[in-house]
């Protein structure tokens, strides 16, 4: 069986990604990148169905107790399929919630009429199971899937491991692995948040990129959100309402407290600042997640640094616009490359000080939009600190630099238009050239 679309014709595609925030019933959330591509296609007029989970990855909570369906707008519907809950986004309870979640969907794509099947299906990598049902539909009926890489699953086991550990763990999770070259070798074709990633992914697919393989960047979607840099006076109510105190240097984190990020050395050095006396600057830490309690009790007695929990993103917005830079502490030997962090940062027009090696790193070198630092090394990422504060003007130029080069590259009206694009060919042209 056969299916191709007519040069012009709107698509009809099903999105499968089960962990973003979702529009309208997770509140105000910025969307990631399933929900800024679903809604650059309905934009552009095609149909949208996003298959989901009821349980909330993010927030960790269920949304619904039984699967349900949301009409977001003309053309744009989620299902929400049931899920069991888990606390750890490593774990057994996530194993389960993912298997259920895609028998599920495997039980209920078996029973669509073939008038109401997608143009094309676009899965998240993560996850594996939903993504292979996905693939395994698609081939089925002759339909284009596209799989996306954000994350390297189940590579992703490995990377905090010694490496001697590699043979024993690929054993015990041969299953898995043999599962993500199958979603690899049957899509139609593959994209990835970075280069990386999507080298990644052909290597397993064990063949070259062709013109249906790109990486898109996760960007970041903007309203009204900016800084007009370092001259521009602190807003007191926001300084207040999060205890930032008086007019401080503002070094700022946002994202989630998971084992991506090194947070322990930032920790380190604002207590190293807080014991000399040394009161110009404040760390200001956004988010939730698993290092949460370790991280609160590090934190007794250490006055620099406020622990703000999960904000939603107008909050988020009001911290960012009295931040001098935004800080991107990432772990040593992780697999992330290219994460969304740094377009947040420089959508609101901060330099970014970032621990990431690989093509984060050459964008900030190439670009002189922010610094690096050694991720393990206290002493560095304070001579970095300082450098910011003492050299205002060249900070100030740095974070407008920034602003500038996220309107050209990362917007996500720019990215995600392009992404449509990218999709609308790949659905036009069908599997017949496969």
């Amino acid at each position: 069986m056969e299916n191709s679309k007519v040069s012009g014709d709107n698509v009809r595609i099903w999105l499968v990604e089960i962990s973003d925030f979702l529009p309208k019933i997770d509140g105000d959330n910025r969307l990631y990148r399933a929900g800024m591509l679903a809604k650059a296609m309905v934009k552009a007029g095609h149909e949208v169905l996003w298959w989901s989970s009821t349980f909330n990855h993010q927030l960790r909570k269920q949304r619904f107790n039984i699967s349900t369906t949301i009409e977001i707008e003309k053309n744009y519907r989620l299902r929400l399929l049931y899920g069991p809950g888990y606390g750890r986004s490593i774990s057994f309870g996530r194993w389960r919630h993912n298997r259920a979640v895609a028998r599920g969907f495997a039980r209920e794509i078996a029973e669509i009429p073939i008038n109401e099947l997608p143009d094309l299906i676009y899965a998240c990598l993560p996850t594996l199971e939903v993504s292979e049902q996905a693939v395994l539909f698609g081939v089925r009926h002759g339909i284009p899937v596209v799989v996306d890489i954000r994350d390297r699953w189940p590579d992703i086991y490995l990377s905090p491991l010694p490496r001697f550990l590699d043979p024993i763990v690929r054993t015990i999770l041969k299953t898995e692995f043999s599962r993500v070259r199958r979603i690899f070798n049957k899509a139609t074709a593959i994209t990835g948040v970075s280069e990386k990633n999507l080298e990644w992914g052909l290597g397993l697919a064990r063949r070259k990129a062709d013109p249906k393989d790109k990486w898109f960047p996760l960007g970041f979607s903007v309203d009204s959100n900016g800084k007009s840099g370092m001259s521009k006076s602190n807003p007191k109510e926001i300084m207040n309402k999060y205890d930032i105190g008086s007019d401080p240097f503002v070094v700022t984190f946002v994202g989630t407290f998971s084992a991506a990020f090194n947070l322990k050395t930032v920790i380190n050095v604002a207590q190293n600042l807080s014991e000399a006396g040394d009161s110009r600057i404040k760390f200001v830490i956004v988010g939730d997640g698993v290092q949460t309690s370790s991280l609160r009790k590090l934190l007794i007695g250490i006055k620099n640094i406020v622990l703000t929990g999960w904000l939603d993103k107008s909050s988020i917005d009001e911290i960012l616009k009295v931040s001098y830079v935004g800080l991107a502490p990432y772990s040593c030997g992780g697999l992330i490359t290219l994460p969304n962090k740094p377009f947040e940062y420089m959508a609101a027009s901060l330099p970014i000080l970032s621990s990431l090696e690989g093509e984060l790193q050459t964008i900030i070198e190439q670009e002189n939009v922010g610094l690096q630092y050694n991720g393990s090394d206290p002493t560095d990422l304070k001579d970095k600190i300082m450098w910011f504060l003492s050299h205002p003007e060249e900070t100030d130029a740095m974070g407008q630099r920034a602003k500038a080069l996220f309107e050209k590259k990362y917007n996500a009206d720019i990215v995600y238009a392009n992404l449509v694009k990218h999709l609308e060919k790949i659905a036009n042209e069908g599997v017949s050239n496969i």
